[in-house]
């Protein structure tokens, strides 16, 4: 199945280099809307409904949905890309630059270099998906998370299939690049919610410390779904390093 592309264009965007275009990857069970706060921000953004999210089949690797996503971004050249990615979104994300050398830029959000599950977590997405979906929604935000955030992430993880979404969790849990994350050459911004609790910090000073020229932001106040929770700081801190590039 194709990738079915959001665009959003506010009347107020951040002005950003007219040739550069930002492409927004989702999470595990997401979908692009948990990034409506920064396609309605950033000029020339692309928010990739990855195949399966809401609809139709997903796949259950990594690689695949890289696949995927670059067949989309092919038609843009790589020199003028920036790839911001998130969770599960983040490790295609990785794929991604490892493939292409030429990309513009990389923003890791909220994600590792390993994306290992706990085996009783894939057993809940098994048996309960209603009650997963609250669990994974309750663990990707902060204790100071307003609660409405916390119910429009369990209703989005609805809104996609139970097999879709542990597909998700299957293909995070194969995935591993703690070995490979030297060879990323582009430019990278890390970025990290303070409370997260799905990709702790230490997820993402790793990834700071393996890939060169890399830079950490570490927002305060902001668990897993950072760019939900604290949208203003996030999309400033991706305005510094897109004028960075």
């Amino acid at each position: 199945m194709g990738l079915i592309v959001y665009c959003f264009q506010a009347c107020l965007c951040i002005s950003e280099a007219p040739e550069l275009k930002t492409f927004f990857i989702h999470g595990a069970g997401g979908t692009p809307a948990v990034w409506r706060l920064q396609t309605a921000h950033f000029k020339d953004s692309v928010a990739v409904e990855l195949p399966g999210h809401p609809a139709g089949s997903g796949f259950t690797s990594i690689e695949e949905y890289a696949r995927a996503v670059s067949d989309r971004i092919g038609q843009q050249e790589w020199r003028k890309t920036i790839i911001v990615g998130h969770s599960m979104g983040g490790a295609i994300a990785i794929e991604l630059a490892l493939d292409n050398e030429e990309l513009r830029g990389l923003v890791l959000v909220g994600t590792g270099g390993r994306l290992r599950v706990r085996p009783e977590f894939i057993s809940k997405l098994r048996e309960n998906y209603a009650e997963a979906a609250k669990l994974i929604a309750s663990l990707s935000v902060s204790p100071r998370a307003d609660p409405i955030i916390l119910d429009r992430l369990a209703d989005d993880l609805l809104k996609v299939s139970p097999q879709v979404t542990l597909g998700d969790f299957l293909a995070c849990d194969k995935f591993d690049r703690m070995n490979d994350l030297e060879k990323v050459t582009c430019r990278t911004l890390v970025v990290c919610g303070e409370d997260d609790k799905m990709t702790p910090e230490k997820y993402s000073r790793y990834l700071h410390e393996k890939i060169r020229d890399s830079k950490l932001e570490i927002i305060p106040g902001a668990g897993h779904s950072v760019m939900v929770e604290k949208h203003r700081p996030f999309n400033q801190a991706i305005e510094r390093f897109v004028a960075s590039l």
